[in-house]
Order: C-alpha cells, then sequence, then structure tokens
C-alpha cells in the first residue's frame, strides 16, 4: 500500500517556504492576504486552526505543524494509506494540495468511469471506493488522472500555469515494487522525523 512519507517527499521538494503574492489566490482567506507557507494555504491553516490566521501564524507555521496539517486534512481525506499503487497515490494526492480535493474527487471519479468503473463522485474517497479504484488497471488509470488533472490546469491562472504543468509532469507511473528517485531521496528538513512519524501514527486513523 501507499506510504504518506514516499509521497510527502515530492511535496516537499515542489512546495516553499512562505510567500505572500498578491496575485496567487491561494494566499488570501476572507479576502486578507495572509499568505502561504510549506505549501500550506490560507485557507487550509483557517480550516485547521478554526479561525482566520494572521500574516505571523502563517510565516511562524513550523514544518513539523505542515506535516501534520498535510496528513488530517490531504492524506487521510484520500484514505492515502490504502491506495495499493505509490505513484497513483502521488498523483491524487499532490493533485488535492495543488487543484484542491474537490476537484481531485472529479478528476478520479471521471477516470474510473472511463475504465467501465460505476461510482459517483461521493464515493470515490470511501473504503468502497478505493477499492474499486484498486482493482483497476493502474496504469491505466493513472493516464486517465494525469489527463485530468492537465485538462484542469488548462482554466488555471496562467502566471502560474508552466509551474503547474512541469509539476504534473515530474509524477511518472511505476509499478509498486519499483523505488523512483525521489522517493529515496533524504530530505533534511525532517520528514521522517520521530515527531511526525509518531504524529502521523495518531493522525492516520
Amino acid at each position: 500500500m501507499a506510504d504518506f512519507n514516499k509521497a510527502h517527499t515530492y511535496i516537499v521538494e515542489e512546495e516553499g517556504g512562505y510567500q505572500a503574492m498578491p496575485n496567487d489566490t491561494g494566499n488570501y482567506s476572507d479576502g486578507i492576504l495572509i499568505g502561504t507557507n510549506y505549501g500550506i494555504s490560507a485557507d487550509t491553516l483557517k480550516t485547521f486552526l478554526g479561525r482566520i490566521p494572521n500574516r505571523d501564524e502563517m510565516i511562524n507555521l513550523s514544518f513539523d505543524d505542515s506535516v501534520l496539517i498535510y496528513i488530517q486534512m490531504y492524506w487521510n481525506r484520500i484514505l492515502g494509506d490504502s491506495i495499493k499503487n505509490q505513484s497513483v497515490a502521488l498523483l491524487i494526492y499532490d493533485g488535492s494540495v495543488n487543484q484542491g480535493k474537490g476537484a481531485m474527487k472529479s478528476v478520479v471519479g471521471t477516470a474510473m468511469r472511463n475504465l467501465d468503473s460505476y461510482i459517483s463522485d461521493d464515493l470515490v474517497f470511501t473504503v468502497a471506493g478505493i477499492k474499486q479504484l484498486n482493482s483497476l488497471n493502474q496504469k491505466d488509470l493513472f493516464q486517465e488522472i494525469y489527463n485530468g488533472r492537465k485538462s484542469r490546469y488548462g482554466g488555471s491562472q496562467e502566471v502560474f500555469r508552466a509551474g503547474h504543468l512541469k509539476r504534473l509532469n515530474g509524477i511518472n507511473f511505476y509499478a509498486s515494487k519499483k523505488i523512483p528517485n525521489w522517493a529515496i531521496i533524504s530530505i533534511s528538513l525532517g520528514v521522517v522525523s520521530l515527531l511526525t512519524l509518531s504524529a502521523y501514527k495518531i493522525y492516520k486513523k
């Protein structure tokens, strides 16, 4: 089954530190420019905290706290631990982070229906939905999800489109037994620190 730490390695490589570009819609919450840190948008931090964060809270967001947010609000929401192919899990996880969980529910649902799986979008990220997803040809499923994600980028902000497509193109299909280069890179920031691993055990259920 898919492993969070391997998948998150790719996210860490793609997401930077704090930035507050005025033309990035993800930097705003309720019309207030808060910024983004470690790829955590203003609205995501708002949901996690249960209130609108201030800019200092975003600037001072710790790496370990960002990982907890990713686990709780992204990986667990797609039932990442139950997806059998690591590259499919990464494609879905990265899409949820970069394009939104609602968008990925639609993309994955369409991809599964294109492969003759009769499922509604609302059931995609459920135990039954993931069971169907795992029963499909994983290489074909990967390509359908990839195509869906690429198509949605056509409607994204033009200034960010090239970077988004480059990010998408960095994810390739591989059989579960093959380990890609990005999955074995040691991340000095501490993706697999004892604190993160302990927190993962707490939040994964």
